[in-house]
Order: C-alpha cells, then structure tokens, then sequence
C-alpha cells in the first residue's frame, strides 16, 4: 500500500513557515509568507497581504493536495469572487490506498473528487464550502453563493480549479478559510488589477457567467455575524451571543425544584452568569425573562408554571444585579415553545427552561470574546479543569484515541493557535491509525447531537459529519467553534469542517480547521466530550500555545 509523505508541523514552525496557513513559501507569498492576521481595514497586521495567488498545504481526507488561492476580486459591484486551485501530487496516494472505495471509476482512472471536502454540504459544487471571514470586532462570515468546477475531479497531477462567488466585500484584506487546507489572508482587489494578480480571464468569465446565470452572486450568498455559543460544564447554563443579544439559557432542572417555581440552592450560581453579563453593560437595555416547560401535564398548569418560573427568576435577578436601567419583561410560554419536538427524557430535560436575552442599548461588546463568569479574565492556568473522559495529551505532542473495541485509531495534534482580532484559528493534523478503515466523523463531531448544531437545530444530513465537538475549555464554560446562520439555513453552521465522512485506511492525514472565539487565553486546553451514556471517542489536547498575528 502507497503511502504519501507530509511535512510535521514541528518541521514547519522550525523551518519559520506560518503553520496555520500551510503556506509552502511558492510565488506570490511576500516576504512574510501569507501568514493569517486580521482582516479588516485599519487591522494591526505588521504587513499587507500578497498581492498574487498564495499556495498552501493541503491534506483533504487523506490525499495530499497544492492549493493555491487568489486575492478576492472585486468582479462588480455586487460581486466578488476568488479562484482555488488545486494540484495533485503526483505522488499521492492512489484512491484505492486512501479510501475504503476507490473513488474512480471502474477503468481505474485513480480520481479523486475533491468537492467533497470543499463544497457546502451536501455535495456542493466546486468550492463553494470556502468562507470569507472578518475576524475583527463581533466577525462576519461571507458564504459563497455558487462556484465552478463541478465535482473537481483530479488524477495524480493534475490541476483543476474553481471560481468562487462571493458578495460584496467591504474590506481591503480578508481571511480565507478553505476546508481541510488552512486559513490565509488575501488583499481584495479591483477588476483592473487581477491580470497583475495573476487571476486570468477565463476564471473571471466563469464568475461572469454564474452572475448571468443566477442574476447575482446567487441566492445561497450572504454576509453574516459569526456568533458565539458556550455551555457551561454542567450544562446548566448555555449562552448565545450575537452582534446584538446575549440569550443565556437556564437549565430549569437545575434552577427549580421539581414541579414548581421554588428557586433550587443550585440556582444563584446559575444566575450569577446573568449578572456577571448585565455588569459589562451599565447603559442597560432591554431584558427578556421567557419560561418554558415540558409537554408533561396540561396546557394550563404548564403555562402558569412557566409564568412564575419566569418571574421567579426576575426577583432573584433583582437581588444578585442592578436592574434599574433595564427594561424587564417576564414571558411564560408552557409548552408551546419546545427547543427539542420529541417526547424522550432527553428532549423533555431540554425544553424545560427559562431564557433570558440581554439586548443591550450600546449592542454587545465588539469582540467573540468569551466573558467569564465573574466578569474577569478568564483562568488560563488550566486550572479546575474537569476530569477528562478519555486520553490526554499536550497539544504540540499529539493524542492518540482508540475507537470501541479499537476498532479504529486516530491521532491528533494542535501544535498552536493563532490569535485573529476575535478569534482563535487553529489547524489539527488528524491520522488514521493501525486496524479496520476509519471515519472520522465520530472523533469530531458534538456526540451530544446527531444531525444537528450543538444548539440542538436539526440539520439533517448535512449536518452528520461536522467537526463542531472540538470546545475550548475556559473558565467554566465549554466554548464550541464560532458560529453563524445563513439565510437559507434553520441551524448555526460552525465555523470548521462541514464533512468528514469518508472512510480512510491507515496511515491518512487529514487537516481539520476550527476558528473558536477568542476566550483571552495564553495557552489552551481541546477538549471533545463523549456522549452522555458513553466515555467513546472522548479526548483532550492541552498546553497549546496560542500566537498572535
């Protein structure tokens, strides 16, 4: 069996190559070799993007792929697009010694179908799966409205590519997530200046044509805040914030004693969130005290309990944090309003709740970064930490896990993560390890969920293979990657891998990119927790080492 060769991150950093980006130093890097750093106008990058194509390291599902990315181009004037281009080695692994299935066609024409990894799920076409990014401030994410290249079909040496259609982008630089590849930043730059760039015509004219085509930049295309979404380790208390509300989300099993309104002693730690939160604002706003039971009872006790939960909670808020500047409103909803429509226990625990949303006067604070509890610097000690569930390693090192039964190996290292205006980018090396054929889905993805975000939105099929288990521990709260909601969406997509579920043999690499919001720590500690019933697939990375741009 042929195995393709990679470079280690250990090599990279010491070699002085941006690890993040897997850039290879080809042309068109700049002296400072496309590293990632904050993308909007007026950021404090210490020098401006490449002006040309940028050339990264990629590794998509075990083969081993050049990407090359082109600055975004300002094709009109309501849109903008950029080219990735991808070159096989000719060296790589044959298909057959990669995947379970040979991806070819029966004539073994050894092809591998790269859309896979780097189009929107499900099976988008080309690299539509490539994201823009503004990491400064709150953060917005650019989708890509469609793209060309079709199923990006590539041979041993090959190279394919695909242009990618954006929205306007208000920004002079960007960052460029491409999936299993890496993060870079990339100028934005005028029609008239693409030639010197090195993007030719005839991948501006496939942006022309999909405007034609879809009258615009296409319907799937949007401009959106990336949001932030933490648990807290008991999963009490889960918060979401955006560029305008924070919704902390009482577990009432917790907060009240069964069937009733009565505050439990468990509650003023709950609540102490909240107050942590309305202290960041002291201009107030609006706050929305909304309780919610299960289906358990009728309509009528439920919602009366569900009103006095709600204002339970407003005369504890009362005592713990200063509401005057603060307009309150208290909601019962009963039943009516269920997060999870099922009638296990599981989905019962879930819809019962009290919801409170801060919406403050001046908006939310201009950064992902997560609050602590108290409202101080979060603990970058490592320290109260809970016990892990599964293999421990640093970082840097790498930690290998067993699947059940070892039916399959997976060992996994974050040498570093680089620190972006409100964001954490990090880039694991994920690989397969002796024994059966292995599908990284299950080592990846919130194994509290199945089909769905880690909010609980069910996503069906395109969202089974996502990476959106790997949390950052800070200060109490597991912090889940950076999110946001397209418009065509009901469920937060994570600002990670999309799809990972081919099945691989031994000995493939594959890159997995997360952006986290920045949770204001010097080192960090990746933690994917098991499903509730089972410790399976459960692991922790710690002293990763976090860098700035």
């Amino acid at each position: 069996m042929r195995r393709r060769s990679f470079v280690s991150g250990s090599i990279l950093v010491a070699a002085g190559v941006p690890l993040l980006t897997g850039c290879r130093g080809g042309a068109g890097l700049g002296d400072d070799g496309g590293g990632v750093s904050g993308g909007g106008t007026g950021s404090a990058a210490a020098s401006p993007a490449p002006a040309g194509f940028q050339e990264l390291d990629g590794h998509l599902l075990g083969h081993h792929l050049v990407v090359r990315v082109s600055p975004v181009v300002r094709v009109s004037d309501a849109v903008t697009a950029l080219v990735v281009e991808l070159i096989r080695a000719a060296d790589d692994a044959a298909a057959a010694d990669v995947q379970s299935s040979e991806s070819g066609s029966d004539d073994g024409d050894d092809a591998v179908y790269a859309n896979t990894s780097l189009g929107r799920p499900p099976m988008g076409p080309g690299a539509d799966g490539v994201r823009l990014v503004d990491p400064a401030g709150a953060g917005r994410v650019w989708t890509a409205g469609s793209a060309s290249g079709g199923n990006l079909k590539l041979r041993p040496g090959e190279t394919v590519s695909s242009t990618v259609v954006f929205a306007p982008v208000d920004l002079d630089e960007v960052t460029v997530l491409v999936p299993q590849t890496g993060f870079v930043r990339v100028r934005v730059i005028d029609r008239d200046a693409a030639d010197d760039a090195g993007v030719s015509p005839e991948a501006l004219g496939k942006a022309d044509k999909i405007i034609q085509d879809e009258d615009g930049p296409g319907d799937r295309a949007a401009v959106v805040p990336l949001e932030r979404y933490t648990r807290a380790l008991d999963d009490s208390v889960g918060t979401r914030t955006t560029d305008r509300t924070i919704a902390v989300t009482l577990s009432s099993d917790v907060t009240f004693e069964s069937d009733s309104y009565n505050l439990t002693g468990k509650a003023d730690a709950q609540l102490q969130t909240v107050a942590s939160q309305l202290a960041r604002y002291p201009d107030g706003g609006g706050l929305d005290i909304v309780g919610h039971t299960d289906d358990v009872a009728d309509d009528a006790h439920n919602q009366t309990l569900s009103e006095n939960r709600a204002g339970a909670v407003k005369d504890r808020l009362a005592q713990l944090a200063d509401l005057g500047k603060w307009q309150v409103t208290t909601t019962g909803k009963g039943e009516s309003e269920p997060a999870v429509k099922d009638t296990t226990d599981e989905a019962r625990a879930a819809n019962r709740r009290v919801v409170i949303t801060l919406t403050p006067t001046s908006g939310t604070q201009t950064s992902t970064a997560t609050p602590s509890a108290a409202g101080t610097p979060a603990d970058s000690s490592g320290s109260g930490l809970p016990e892990p569930k599964g293999p421990v390693a640093d970082g840097p090192d790498g930690v290998t896990v067993n699947g059940p039964d070892n039916k399959g190996q997976l060992t996994i290292t974050l040498p570093q993560v680089v620190r972006t205006g409100g964001l954490l980018l990090g880039q694991l090396t994920v690989t397969t390890g002796p024994g059966p054929d292995t599908t990284l889905t299950a080592w990846l993805t919130d194994r509290a969920q199945a089909f769905a975000s880690s909010r609980g939105e069910n996503g069906g099929i395109s969202a089974g293979g996502m990476s959106n288990g790997l949390t950052l521990l800070a200060d109490g709260q597991r912090v889940y990657p950076a999110d946001y909601l397209p418009p065509d969406s009901t469920w937060h997509h994570p600002m990670t891998e999309m799809y990972t579920y081919e099945s691989l043999k031994e000995g493939a690499t594959t890159t997995i990119c997360v952006a986290w919001p920045d949770t204001r720590q010097d080192t960090l500690t990746l933690d994917h927790p098991p499903a509730k019933n089972s410790n399976q697939y459960a692991f922790r990375l710690t002293d990763i080492p976090v860098t700035e741009s």
